[in-house]
């Protein structure tokens, strides 16, 4: 009876301390979630970050770094689906003990981001299906497109113009601005870095050997589960998203890669493409990158050029130049977006691009440079004219003997092929690029 009693005295205690251990178990949950992603976010930002020395060797390597570093902390800054309610509803269940005090919330938001859908640092399921034939691709509906173009083509202005313009959506997070282009890139990082790995794999990069690509080798590589692809997993994350409709994929390589994706896209992509002067270009890169010959960007000029258009030749392409894209924004991206919507059947977009918003996104010293560069131009010789009214300069070169005259003959076959980008006859299906 004593026991029983004591039991009976004793009954409230034992439901307080149980209520305490429930109370701190809570708490301790949070805690350890809280480290793990913490954890978690550190030790994917290092990946990146090795990822990046390890895919893509040259002077850009830190800067790139820390614009991984800066766009990784703008996205989850605006991507915190943690709110107070969250710490409400465990005080309501558990008691008004635990700690969330403003400091201690925002480290905990952290903590809870992994829960929501849209998460970067999501873990990923592997992907259960075996990517469609190429040839199906065409069945799939369009709800985006993809702007292909050399480097340092204008594809960034353009593609700016389109998103802060016309409302295209592009995911995230993305590449930030940097000293090179102050309105920023528009490039979803993990589908850069994704295109990356694609190339590394064949013992390639940006720079060197993209004409040697095999786009069904990296698929097979992808079914085979040689080739990492957790970050192609998060790009098709958001490529393949209901919610991003339209949206706007933009990176250089993926002239060279575009193939790979095609199969793993839920619909099919429209594409824009457009390009630059090829001097322009190679002395634009050999400015930007240390131990940058014209030459190098001449071939490199010629690789992407050819395989943007051979790549897309099967789809629905909108076609355009930087030269256009300078002389009028307004009118050429109406254009351009009206053409995504009525030749190839991308959504409409959300919004229509004005005046206001071109002239605080177009720097007008492109253009002014633009028209001093064929100024400069007129008074030089002319080596030759191709289509009866594309004139091609003389070149100023550096180069001794020999390698003076390999410059200026991959010169000549860069301007050609840029003339017939200008006459439009290098789009047809049997057009015969030179060798280079």
């Amino acid at each position: 009876m004593l026991y029983v009693i004591g039991m009976i005295c004793f009954l409230p205690t034992l439901k307080d301390e149980q209520k305490a251990k429930k109370i701190q178990t809570a708490a301790d949950n949070i805690r350890r979630k809280e480290r793990a992603f913490v954890g978690h976010v550190k030790d994917e930002t290092h990946a990146w970050k090795e990822d990046i020395k390890k895919l893509r060797r040259g002077v850009r390597d830190e800067i790139e770094i820390d614009l991984m570093d800066k766009a990784h902390s703008e996205y989850i800054k605006n991507h915190r689906p943690f709110k107070k309610s969250h710490a409400g509803k465990i005080g309501a269940k558990y008691g008004s003990q635990i700690d969330f005090t403003d400091k201690a919330q925002s480290e905990h938001t952290k903590s809870i981001m992994k829960k929501n859908k849209k998460a970067p640092l999501k873990p990923m399921k592997a992907i259960d299906r075996v990517p469609v034939k190429i040839e199906d691709t065409v069945k799939k509906d369009t709800t985006g497109f993809i702007v292909l173009g050399m480097h340092r083509s204008g594809t960034s202005m353009l593609s700016g113009l389109l998103v802060e313009g016309f409302g295209y959506k592009t995911g995230g997070p993305l590449i930030g601005p940097a000293y090179d282009n102050e309105k920023g890139f528009f490039e979803l990082i993990p589908a850069v870095l994704q295109n990356d790995e694609f190339m590394n794999e064949q013992r390639i990069n940006w720079a060197a050997g993209v004409g040697n690509y095999d786009a069904a080798r990296a698929n097979r590589a992808i079914n085979a589960k040689k080739i990492k692809f957790e970050k192609g997993r998060r790009a098709l994350k958001v490529l393949n998203d209901p919610n991003i409709v339209p949206w706007l994929q933009k990176d250089p390589r993926m002239c060279i890669t575009l193939r790979t994706w095609l199969p793993l896209l839920d619909s099919k992509p429209a594409v824009i493409f457009t390009y630059r002067h090829p001097l322009e270009v190679a002395m634009s890169l050999a400015k930007r990158e240390g131990g940058f010959t014209l030459m190098r960007g001449l071939k490199l000029w010629l690789s992407y050029n050819k395989a943007a258009v051979q790549n897309s030749s099967d789809l629905c392409v909108v076609r355009s130049s930087n030269n256009d894209i300078l002389k009028d924004p307004l009118n050429v991206t109406k254009k351009i977006s009206n053409e995504l919507t009525t030749k190839c059947g991308v959504p409409a977009p959300p919004s229509e691009i004005t005046q206001d918003i071109v002239d605080g996104f177009v720097d007008p010293t492109l253009q002014h440079n633009k028209r001093k560069l064929e100024k400069k131009n007129a008074g030089k010789k002319v080596l030759k004219t191709f289509n009866e009214n594309c004139d091609v300069f003389e070149l100023n070169s550096n180069l001794p003997g020999s390698r003076q005259e390999k410059e200026k003959e991959l010169y000549l076959k860069a301007m050609k092929v840029y003339c017939d980008f200008e006459s439009g006859d290098a789009y047809s299906d049997d057009y015969e690029w030179p060798t280079f």
